[in-house]
């Protein structure tokens, strides 16, 4: 038996939970265009993206957060 997109990203949280994560919220533009497994496939695929170095953070003069 396989797990679902929708069980990697709650074990996910689970761990990140334990680490102190309060809440986490999702936006979708329109609901009727992706299932709950598309949504969490695409979540997914971005943390593992974050997690090997496949992303490049993006500097549009508003970062001042990050020296906070």
């Amino acid at each position: 038996m396989s797990i679902t997109e929708s069980e990697k990203l709650a074990s996910f949280y689970e761990k990140k939970a334990q680490d102190g994560l309060l809440d986490v919220k999702f936006y979708l533009r329109n609901l009727d265009d992706s299932g709950t497994e598309d949504v969490c496939r695409e979540v997914n695929a971005l943390y593992k993206a974050a997690a090997t170095g496949a992303i490049e953070v993006l500097d549009f003069g508003d970062l001042r957060w990050k020296d906070a």
